[in-house]
């Protein structure tokens, strides 16, 4: 880490405890302060770092030098903390898809956000900006905020005597080992999917099969929500209704809760999440109509409130935020698809165009990779597509969409998730997966096994890929651990 950091010697211990794989009550432990102040810390690492996941923020942990692949250290103490850092170090594992590997144990589950910065543990979360106008009246919550209850714990420093370092070293690599063995709650082995139990496929390999959505239903918006690790699905249509149900999927327990219904029940939009919120704008209401609204959900207060309207009605659009801003992709507009580009800021509240596509598509895939944008596939005037581009960052002020290497096949609606340096796509219909080299920018085929269920609404969501069937599909959730963090003893 140079001088020029940004963070603080504090804020460099978590993000350590991060790339470790810790969790938020782990950090917590580990440092004796509150989750709450953990969560607090977080948004502010993550808001000056420019990362919106904990796995973007471990690789910028690595890149940076905080954590050092193969290599063990402790945390600097500084006059706020007497405590250690474990000395395990963290290890980022794509998947091989050749070869399944087999993990010694279960990857660490965590939580993570990119909520603006709170001053105090005590100051309430503001859902908007004050330059923002004022938020629609709240509509009140079915489910009760969840609390945490920090657990404490301090420990004696220690900074002479090389055995007791060695075997303090030891204790605290065993139990970070049993928390990161504890993470996840116990799945069953059976490989056919419950309705009212998990099922692990394969203990073996990487995919699982988890609680399926209880209210299942077609053309939803999808998207996670890192700092309670949670997944949202959002509207969507069943028997020919479009519905505004917001559901949501815990994978520490497995469980689904319905939350708050949206104002406007819509159809063929999507969601994401920027700064602590979820937005969703557009999509396509009850009478079949396309909208130019943006509604917006606190999950922390389980309240909607109204955002700017698009600078036109839009459907089945891609999403990506991106350098703190909202970007809306393409889309449908009740009569044609369009290749605009629409960009939202968050806290001004207000729309800009941004530069439009090579061609018109809808239902592309899009992620952020490498400090570019990817848009990757959907349907164009003439059918699905291969074509796919790329975007630089907003500080090239001639920027323009440029063409990478097309998709071996094309893809009507691709499943597309950014890992570190490449791209991973999943075709629902033809039950393939597809890599994208960025540096070599050349295409490979990713073969699944036979138990995978890929579907094109997904989410990364900390080291895992999960994916949610339509109606047809009865609402599986389907668990790919795309990342493992491995825990490697000092030497």
């Amino acid at each position: 880490m140079t001088n020029e950091s940004p963070l603080s010697e504090r804020e460099r211990e978590i993000l350590r405890l991060v790339a470790t794989g810790a969790t938020n009550q782990q950090i917590a432990i580990a440092l004796n302060i509150s989750v709450n102040t953990v969560k607090v810390h977080l948004r502010n690492i993550f808001a000056k770092i420019g990362v919106e996941s904990r796995t973007e923020a471990t690789v910028y942990a690595i890149r940076v030098g905080v954590v050092t692949v193969g290599e063990a250290g402790l945390a600097s103490t500084d006059e706020a903390a007497s405590s250690l850092e474990p000395t395990p170090v963290v290890t980022l594992q794509p998947a091989n898809h050749d070869q399944v590997p087999v993990p010694t144990s279960k990857p660490t589950v965590a939580s993570s956000d990119i909520a603006p910065p709170v001053l105090t543990e005590s100051t309430p979360p503001t859902p908007l900006p004050p330059e923002m106008p004022a938020p629609n009246p709240p509509i009140a919550g079915q489910d009760a905020p969840e609390t945490v209850t920090a657990q404490t714990a301090s420990f004696r420093p220690i900074t002479r005597f090389g055995p007791w370092l060695i075997g303090l070293a030891a204790v605290l690599v065993i139990i970070i080992t049993l928390f990161v063995a504890n993470a996840r709650p116990t799945s069953n082995t059976s490989p056919t999917v419950n309705p009212t139990a998990a099922s692990l496929l394969n203990p073996e390999q990487r995919w699982f099969t988890r609680q399926p959505l209880s209210d299942p239903r077609d053309d939803f918006a999808l998207t996670g929500y890192d700092l309670e690790r949670r997944l949202y699905v959002i509207g969507g249509q069943r028997d020919g209704s479009i519905v505004a149900t917001v559901d949501r999927y815990d994978p520490e327990t497995n469980r689904w809760v319905t939350l708050t219904d949206k104002p406007t029940a819509v159809s063929h939009a999507r969601a994401i999440t920027l700064r602590g919120l979820i937005f969703v704008p557009g999509g396509e209401d009850s009478t079949g109509a396309v909208i130019d609204r943006l509604e917006i959900y606190d999950p922390r207060e389980q309240r909607w409130y109204t955002g700017a309207a698009l600078p036109a009605p839009r459907s089945r659009y891609t999403l990506a935020a991106w350098e703190g801003q909202l970007y809306l992709i393409g889309g449908w507009d009740g009569a044609s698809i369009r290749n605009e580009v629409f960009i939202y800021d968050p806290v001004l509240d207000r729309w800009e165009t941004g530069p439009a596509l090579p061609q018109p598509r809808r239902n592309a895939g899009s992620a952020i990779a490498g400090g570019r944008l990817y848009v990757i596939g959907g349907e164009g005037i003439n059918g699905p597509l291969r074509e796919s581009a790329r975007l630089e960052p907003s500080t090239d002020p001639s920027r323009r969409w440029i063409a990478i290497t097309p998709l071996p096949q094309p893809i009507a609606r691709p499943a597309t998730i950014a890992l570190s340096s490449t791209l991973l796509v999943f075709d629902g219909e033809r039950r393939e997966g597809l890599t994208y080299d960025i540096a070599a920018d050349a295409w490979s085929r990713t073969p699944l096994p036979p138990e995978a269920q890929v579907f094109p609404d997904a989410v990364l969501l900390d080291a895992s890929i999960y994916f949610v069937g339509n109606l047809q599909a009865q609402g599986i959730l389907s668990e790919y651990r795309a990342l493992y963090v491995i825990f490697i003893p000092g030497q």
